[in-house]
């Protein structure tokens, strides 16, 4: 392997939406490399006819996969390039898994940081070339999900989709990478960003989810744990980001996006959970909420100051949403009430609800280079006589149906939902708990 640093073209660091800021994340890029010309020889036509018409196809896909911009190009055909020369790249490494690639046929493979641009790595290995090329394919995803007019209720549907799809390809690239010995040479490569990215994206995903809720007019119950489980992400997110060497290589922007979210979701949870309090007659833990929420937003606010007055705008109005209802929940107990405002940090944590997770693209689902083998015959008596029972270990059999949707109606119902709809929505989405509630919020 080879560590260097050397000027390559200068590229987009982070995306933005000036509205409600969404991180997106740019390709990485790499040098040529004549695959063709060095693995022409160690193609054997006996064992494979169509080995030279393979390279050529590798070759061509590998030059259009490196020139791919999202500018010129666009998000869409850059993730379908990227997946058809991952495709490739994945049935070379099986091809020509014999070959020593530094030493017999001279192929290696260098690629740049996608944040600290003059860092490099060079690697004669397929699975580095296959996990920088998934690096660019969720960068894509990500780009794609920011590009989506959130406030249509259609494209926030496909922001949340791709920010899930980006995840779940950074998952796939962690499984290629995860005993790689280049795996901390380039920052955006070491586990801490990736695990970190990975969470980033699904926090957007959540935050599309609870902003579809807070649209719609759901009960603020609902969107308490919505905003719970964003703040929880965020939170991870940064962290995971507060590794010096991250510190040092990733954009300040990045950094402060997550921040400002942290801070924001941070007190929108407890903005909304204290409705409920309210409701219940806690009024002094309703107060202590509502400071919590107030002071937090207001930090948000705070950091984000420096920046357009656009982006501005969703911080500034949580913030006055907690103050006006901080405002008027204080005046009551001071004067009706009279209830005691515990300390913020003795209240209990509040529950939060995930409606996202890691989604895998079909395109990462590559087709056998070769025919696989023929399946043995599935011991069907076998499996009929243990469906239902307990396993050998003594293991439980799995939940009945019923008792598996009596559970999940619960579960639902919990968050606010009504057990009619709970009911009908957990038999549409086959029993799933977590696609019913993300049908019910999205219906």
């Amino acid at each position: 392997f080879c560590q260097g640093r050397s000027r390559p073209p200068p590229r987009l660091r982070c995306r933005c939406q000036p509205t409600a800021p969404m991180l997106a994340f740019n390709v990485k890029t790499t040098e040529p490399v004549p695959v063709e010309e060095r693995l022409r020889r160690h193609v054997d036509t006996s064992r494979f006819p169509s080995g030279h018409a393979f390279l050529k196809d590798l070759q061509g896909w590998r030059e259009k996969m490196r020139s791919q911009r999202f500018g010129t190009n666009g998000a869409e055909a850059v993730r379908d390039g990227q997946l058809r020369y991952y495709a490739l790249a994945t049935h070379a490494e099986h091809h020509f898994r014999t070959v020593d690639l530094k030493n017999e046929a001279k192929v290696v493979f260098r690629w740049y940081d996608t944040f600290s641009t003059r860092r490099f790595v060079d690697q004669p290995d397929w699975a580095f070339e296959r996990a920088s090329v998934l690096f660019n394919v969720a960068g894509a995803l990500s780009y794609l999900a920011t590009s989506q007019e959130r406030g249509d209720p259609e494209q926030i549907k496909l922001a949340c989709r791709y920010f899930q799809e980006a995840s779940g390809v950074i998952n796939e690239l962690r499984k290629i990478a995860s005993s790689a010995s280049w795996l901390s040479f380039t920052p955006d490569m070491t586990d801490d960003f990736l695990e970190a990215l990975s969470c980033i994206m699904l926090a957007q995903a959540q935050k599309c989810f609870y902003e579809k809720a807070v649209a719609d007019g759901r009960s603020h119950a609902i969107v308490a744990k919505l905003a719970a489980e964003c703040a929880a992400l965020y939170q991870d997110a940064g962290l995971k980001l507060k590794a010096p060497l991250l510190q040092e290589a990733i954009s300040s922007e990045w950094l402060a996006v997550v921040d400002w979210n942290r801070a924001l979701f941070d007190g929108v949870q407890n903005y909304y959970a204290a409705t409920a309090l309210g409701e219940a007659g806690e009024y002094g833990a309703c107060v202590s909420r509502l400071t919590h929420a107030v002071n937090r937003t207001a930090e948000a606010v705070n950091m984000c100051q420096r920046h357009s007055a656009a982006l501005q705008k969703q911080f500034r109005d949580a913030h006055a949403l907690a103050k006006d209802a901080h405002a008027k929940a204080k005046k009551d107990n001071d004067s009706i009430y009279f209830d005691r405002v515990p300390p913020y940090a003795t209240l209990p944590k509040l529950p939060r609800h995930a409606l996202v997770k890691p989604l895998r693209p079909e395109g990462l689902d590559v087709p056998p280079p070769e025919a696989p083998p023929s399946p043995e015959k599935p011991d069907i008596i076998g499996a009929a006589a243990a469906f239902g029972a307990a396993s050998l270990d003594g293991t439980p059999p799995p939940p009945s149906f019923d008792e598996a949707s009596s559970a999940g109606v619960e579960d639902l119902v919990a968050m606010g939902f009504s057990k009619e709809a709970a009911s009908a929505a957990l038999a549409q989405c086959k029993g799933s708990v977590q696609e019913a509630a993300a049908l019910l919020v999205d219906s």
